[in-house]
């Protein structure tokens, strides 16, 4: 998806909230899919992406192109969802029924398809074997590391796409992915995944 094609729709999205389903089609599965990863929970990433939708269409109208696409910006959104469901056992998000009410024109899609993603959600958590072997060290790191940490290697977002929906510097991703890995490969020794991530990390700087 080329910025002008995402441009024509967040528009479109403004104009007409109906629109706003052709973005959450576009983007709900890559959403979902990083919250899980976070979270190691799929039925809490389902809120989390729901509640994430939800505050972007409301605050479509704030949404500025500056250098940073929709999809960055979706992503911070979900950064911060992620962050509060970790800081409060209360998190309560809007679901996916509010979205559709606040916005009656709004159609996204079926169900069915929607509940798949979900399953696909949980198997992608369930047989990645490194993600089973890091979580449970990576949940234990700072905010913004497990952010990094997460769109690196789970989402095998590049370094510029992580340092746009982050707002940070490409340099200052790389030094907080590396700082991430070491740490992570401290408090792993002597467990033989602490290899892996080594493996992981060597290129931490590429993918500009």
């Amino acid at each position: 998806m080329d910025k002008i094609s995402e441009k024509e729709m967040v528009e479109a999205a403004r104009r007409d909230p109906a629109a706003f389903g052709a973005l959450f089609d576009l983007y709900h599965l890559k959403i979902l899919k990083y919250a899980a990863y976070r979270t190691g929970n799929a039925e809490a990433a389902k809120d989390i992406t729901g509640e994430t939708f939800f505050k972007a269409l409301n605050k479509l109208w704030q949404f500025r192109w500056r250098g940073a696409s929709f999809s960055a910006w979706l992503y911070r959104i979900a950064s911060n969802e992620v962050n509060m469901y970790f800081r409060s056992k209360k998190y309560a998000p809007a679901s996916l029924d509010e979205l559709i009410e606040n916005s009656p024109s709004y159609e996204p899609r079926s169900s069915n398809s929607l509940n798949e993603e979900l399953e696909n959600a949980q198997k992608a958590i369930d047989n990645n074997s490194l993600f089973a072997l890091v979580h449970a060290e990576l949940v234990k790191l700072p905010p913004l590391y497990q952010e990094v940490l997460s769109m690196r290697f789970f989402d095998s977002m590049k370094i510029s796409e992580i340092s746009a929906a982050l707002n940070k510097k490409a340099g200052t991703v790389k030094s907080i992915l590396s700082r991430g890995l070491s740490m992570i490969r401290g408090s792993m020794q002597p467990n033989p995944a602490a290899g892996i991530i080594y493996d992981a990390g060597k290129n931490e700087s590429e993918g500009l």
